[in-house]
């Protein structure tokens, strides 16, 4: 009996040694780092010597993070006095037992240059899947144009001066945008994660701000749900959101291109085994030459393609959804352009699989147009309805 016990203890030993070495860096949140729109940015884009609270909702939970910070898209360098982590509460409040400050190279002060993004020291956390994270940073000097995320859909709370977790954010003031963070990664053996890259429809417009109901959001609570994440023999996925709007593949929008973005954004992501590619509604809705468009379209996919299988990753391709009553964007030359587009990823042998969006959300009577019940009312983006309809059907693809 003596001798089973010590047998037990080494192959329990053993296993957790194996564990530790196979353990690596997994994404469990993401965005795109994106240049700033002034016109709608606080304090005539001046955040020197102010306080920032940021919300995020992670997918896959772990017991060691680190966040990434990025002042890629800036001209001038960030420095941050500190930065630190919390359990989200409502609003702006946080779990103040649950507080603990980030270092960075052992300092918790940092300074970001121009063009480059930095990761935290490895942090013990007890981050749980689906979980809300607040993320504070206190600015000691930023750049005028600051590296962002516009579409956060999530309330961010800015104050005056050097802050902690007991510092009073009821009078913040409220912006709807992320500053500087761009990703957060646990460390993991068994997870691993899904990049997405895309426009508004993915960055969720339409949804529900601080409501989590982006339509990765709701892939995410599928894969990652309890039964799941408590399953060590599972694979637990992490969902990151690339999306931006107004982002285009071809050309620029708001945002670099996707064909240029994607090298970083998407496949600079960690722990990825796949990626989903879901973008090109802006570019042929503006397109003056869709025919030609399109055909640029399916060249700049092979592109990427070929790069993400060239890393042995897993490539899927979302269609195009209708648009159709979008006055903006609807002739019948980008109709046959969309068309077009979605033919090829549904028939191209280049990719692992498609999402089939467009057969999920075009009204079955008028197919050229989303489903009335599932739409904002401008005929292109989806309401809280219609993206989890979108997640829960992307999650049977994976």
């Amino acid at each position: 009996m003596f001798t089973r016990r010590i047998l037990s203890v080494l192959l329990l030993f053993t296993a957790l040694i194996v564990h530790a070495q196979q353990a690596r860096w997994v994404g469990t949140w993401a965005c795109a780092p994106q240049t700033v729109d002034k016109a709608f940015m606080p304090y005539n884009n001046q955040m020197t010597n102010r306080s920032v609270r940021q919300v995020v909702k992670v997918s896959i939970g772990g017991s060691i993070i680190r966040l990434q910070l990025s002042n890629e898209l800036s001209s001038e360098p960030v420095e941050i006095t500190s930065v630190y982590i919390a359990k989200a509460g409502e609003g702006h409040e946080i779990q103040k037992n649950s507080a603990k400050y980030l270092l960075f190279r052992n300092k918790r002060s940092v300074t970001i240059p121009a063009g480059k993004a930095v990761f935290s020291d490895a942090l013990k956390f007890n981050l749980q899947p689906l979980e809300r994270l607040s993320i504070t940073i206190n600015y000691l000097k930023a750049p005028k144009e600051p590296t962002v995320h516009m579409g956060s859909r999530t309330t961010s709370y800015i104050m005056r001066g050097v802050t902690n977790a007991y510092a009073d954010f009821s009078t913040a003031f409220k912006e709807d945008h992320w500053f500087n963070i761009s990703a957060i990664d646990v460390f993991d053996s068994f997870a691993s994660s899904i990049a997405i890259l895309g426009n508004s429809i993915t960055d969720g417009k339409g949804s529900t701000t601080n409501g989590q109901d982006r339509w990765p959001d709701f892939m995410s609570a599928v894969l990652n749900g309890e039964n799941v994440s408590s399953a060590p023999k599972t694979p637990k996925t992490g969902v990151l959101n690339l999306g931006i709007g107004n982002n285009r593949i071809l050309s620029v929008g708001l945002g670099q291109p996707g064909k240029e973005r994607f090298d970083r954004d998407i496949l600079g992501q960690r722990g990825l085994r796949a990626v989903i590619i879901f973008e090109a509604i802006n570019d042929i809705g503006t397109s003056t030459n869709p025919e030609e468009t399109a055909r640029q379209l399916i060249e700049a996919y092979h592109v990427m393609i070929t790069k993400a299988h060239q890393r042995g990753l897993k490539v899927y391709m979302g269609t195009i959804t209708p648009f159709s009553g979008c006055r903006y964007y609807f002739t019948e030359a980008r109709e046959a352009a969309r068309k077009t587009v979605n033919e090829w990823i549904r028939t191209t042998r280049e990719i692992d699989g498609f999402i089939d969006f467009d057969a999920l959300m075009c009204d079955p009577v008028a197919p050229e147009q989303l489903r009335k019940e599932w739409h904002i009312g401008d005929w292109l983006h989806p309401n809280p309805a219609g993206y989890k309809e979108m997640g829960e059907y992307a999650a049977k693809k994976m």
